[in-house]
């Protein structure tokens, strides 16, 4: 049967807080969708936004989301909805959380039958080893970050190899504080999933194993060998082969799709799929989110939020200490760079308040006019305006406001202040969309002509990264896409479009179930091209698919604004060495 109206693809997203699952057609259209909120739906547990928190330790409990999914499909089955006609399912899940089996999981899955009552009935305790997953907000592995690290040469070094420095949450070091901290239960621990591959496994009747672009948030794949770095594994346990097991190595592959299985019988019998249901594998959520828009090498999205998030598709494997970069779920060859600024709306609220005076303290009039007025003299001012202690570049809280030569890019003199405060309107926008530009050159494929060949032999730093400054100049994404709240104001979203130069138009909409509509257009595009209906890659299809009519356009580059901003390359680079 072909994708037609008539069949159906499922997408879950697993969050923190919720499991939603919706439901789309062959034309993308979502024809249902349920959600489960855990807190209201399962006051048992007694969680708190989902999740249990004592100190720095931060977790949820498993058999809540093995309840989740009962009862999603569940509420399918309330509305009528006939889950005969799905097709295939995929989605996405919290990245970083983990699942511990017990030597039971395989077998309890594999008899799973719905006479004998429900997915809690039948797997709850004995399937698991251990009662909570590890949450991504967890901050509780300060000692296992630091052996990971101190494993292969530092941050830098890390980065290199899996992606991404050692960060609390990631499972790595959540693994091994479980081996360090509780012996006995990764003793008694057959299998570790992924809260993706978790779901996939229960879906499926079995163990399965990880999907390697979301194996990626572990800092123990080795992403350009494409397979578990020995010395990480060694850090949790000398046996390689006992961890390589527990992990259920090696990671299924993101070349193109795989088919898991069909869903398992026990759905079948409870809810009426057909028995020819493929499960295709889960990934993280913000990969998911990558793959609920067209977004092809070079593309960017940027999310501007309280905080600042970069997604950008490249081809490019250029890791940093001050980023991370993910194996892309979809298209083969390429990468997921993530870029996380903790200092977005919040101070840009700072700003406008300051310039409001008392008051009219929610009013973005004056800060509009101000970032929009081209008449407002700053090309030699600089500034970094970090409220909060920032993430790239790694400093403490500061505000620093700087004057430069234009012809030489120095540093002249540091000031306390500017000519008023719409200068720091302006130079907050500017200064943040310029962080963002320097950061994705290096994973930029594409290239312009530089114009201006003064720069020779002019370099710059950011980060880990010294560059010529001409690798700056040449560098530009193709299109990009802008989500969050702070992407409804059109002053911000035009002064950011122009820094960043997308030379294919700069688009905008709202995202509010990208990562479980990244599931269903990964089942749908999954389930044609392993039957051969299509031979398309994923960002082909989608590009083909996608209801553009969907999206805002809301501006092309301007080359001339994006060639101003070349001037302001190396003075940031030369203010942020001060902080």
């Amino acid at each position: 049967m072909t994708a037609s109206e008539e069949s159906y693809y499922l997408g879950f997203d697993l969050s923190t807080q919720q499991l939603k699952c919706l439901a789309i057609n062959g034309s993308l259209k979502i024809v249902h969708a349920e959600t489960v909120d855990f807190d209201r739906d399962f006051p048992q547990y007694k969680t708190k936004k989902g999740v249990y928190i004592s100190g720095d330790v931060v977790e949820c409990p498993v058999g809540m989301w093995v309840e989740a999914i009962d009862l999603i499909f569940e509420k399918f089955t309330r509305s009528s909805f006939d889950l005969s006609k799905v097709k295939a399912i995929s989605g996405s899940c919290q990245q970083h959380g983990s699942v511990y089996w017990s030597s039971a999981a395989e077998g309890l899955l594999s008899s799973l039958d719905s006479a004998k009552g429900s997915l809690f009935d039948q797997l709850v305790p004995g399937a698991f080893s251990r009662e909570t997953a590890p949450n991504w907000q967890d901050h509780s592995t300060g000692k296992q970050c630091k052996e990971f690290e101190e494993a292969v040469g530092g941050p830098q070094s890390l980065a290199k190899l899996t992606g991404s420095r050692a960060h609390f949450r990631f499972t790595g070091s959540q693994i091994l504080k479980i081996a360090e901290e509780e012996p006995e239960v990764y003793q008694k621990t057959e299998a570790i999933s992924l809260v993706s591959s978790f779901v996939a496994s229960v879906l499926s009747g079995s163990l399965t194993a990880l999907e390697e672009a979301d194996a990626c948030g572990m800092n123990l794949y080795d992403v350009a060998q494409r397979q578990f770095d020995d010395k990480l594994l060694g850090l949790i346990d000398q046996n390689k082969t006992n961890i390589e097991k527990k992990l259920l190595a090696p990671c299924t592959k993101c070349d193109e799709p795989v088919r898991l299985s069909s869903i398992s019988s026990y759905f079948v019998a409870k809810y009426g799929f057909d028995a020819t249901c493929s499960i295709f594998p889960f990934t993280g959520d913000n990969l998911a989110t990558i793959c609920s828009l067209p977004l092809k090498e070079n593309d960017v999205l940027v999310s501007l939020g309280t905080s600042t998030t970069i997604l950008l598709v490249t081809d490019q494997y250029h890791p940093s200490a001050d980023y991370h970069l993910f194996i892309h779920p979809t298209i083969p060859k390429s990468y997921m760079g993530m870029i996380c600024y903790c200092n977005g709306s919040l101070a840009r609220e700072e700003i406008r308040n300051q310039l409001n005076g008392e008051g009219e303290t929610g009013d973005w009039t004056r800060f509009n006019e101000a970032v929009s007025d081209d008449n407002l003299a700053n090309e030699d001012e600089i500034g970094v305006y970090f409220p909060l202690g920032e993430i790239v570049p790694s400093v403490d809280a500061t505000y620093k406001r700087a004057k430069f030569d234009v012809k030489s890019g120095e540093i002249k003199t540091f000031v306390d202040s500017y000519a008023n405060l719409r200068h720091d309107a302006k130079n907050i926008v500017e200064s943040q969309a310029l962080s963002c530009r320097v950061r994705i050159s290096p994973l930029l494929s594409s290239t312009v002509s530089s114009l201006n060949n003064k720069n020779k032999g002019v370099k710059v730093k950011f980060d880990y990264d010294t560059f010529p400054l001409n690798e700056y100049l040449t560098k530009r994404p193709r299109k990009a896409f802008f989500v969050g709240g702070a992407s409804k104001n059109n002053a911000i979203v035009k002064k950011f479009a122009q820094v960043l130069g997308a030379t294919e138009g700069n688009y905008r909409l709202e995202t509010p179930n990208s990562c479980a509509l990244g599931g269903c257009y990964k089942a749908l595009w999954s389930d044609l091209f392993y039957s051969k209906q299509t031979q398309l890659r994923y960002d082909q299809f989608l590009d083909h698919k996608f209801p553009w009519h969907d999206l805002e356009y809301v501006c092309d580059s301007d080359d001339k604004a994006w060639q101003a901003y070349n001037n302001k390359i190396v003075p940031l680079s030369r203010l942020e060495a001060s902080l």
